[in-house]
């Protein structure tokens, strides 16, 4: 086989190169089931937690703070879930056979939302554990300030995604 002097020849250096570079995402498969051992430990905890709960009845003052507890827990578990499927639906592998591929984009305001929802959370756990009122204001302005930072950055990841996708939408429409 000859070369043609009138086509280029390809640079087998640099296709090895990107090849390396765009199959390197191969490698977070490690982190992902890394936070698939971390969930089961995280499952374990819980059904160790509910456990105890059966064992030691509780009043209902004790029992909202408890339920908080545990819609904390499986808020934080869907997140992790969120971000193993979602992360690797958008670096990894598109091809997967699996159906509810998000965009990165939308992926981020998703994460944004379950981690403003865990932080709303905390802060409903905070005013329901002390039922006299007498909140110290530098526990309730921290508290604030972390949900209200948490809120004005899932407001604008939203924002931006939809001017991404409107963008998107205008280039291709």
């Amino acid at each position: 086989m000859t070369h043609d002097p009138a086509k280029p020849m390809p640079n087998l250096a640099k296709r090895g190169i990107e090849n390396f570079i765009f199959n390197i995402k191969w490698v977070l498969i490690l982190f992902y089931v890394g936070l698939v051992a971390a969930l089961g430990l995280y499952g374990y905890a819980y059904v160790i937690h509910l456990c105890s709960l059966f064992t030691h009845m509780a009043t209902i003052e004790e029992m909202k703070i408890i339920l908080l507890d545990l819609v904390d827990v499986v808020m934080v578990a869907n997140l992790v879930k969120m971000i193993i499927t979602g992360s690797y639906h958008s670096f990894v592998c598109k091809d997967h056979g699996r159906e509810g591929g998000t965009s990165s984009g939308t992926l981020k305001v998703k994460i944004a939302s379950s981690i403003l929802v865990v932080c709303m959370i905390n802060l409903l756990r905070t005013f329901v554990s002390d039922p006299t009122g007498m909140i110290p204001w530098e526990v309730l302005t921290k508290q604030l300030a972390i949900f209200g930072a948490f809120l004005v950055a899932t407001i604008t990841l939203g924002k931006l995604e939809s001017w991404h996708e409107e963008q998107e939408k205008n280039n291709h429409g």
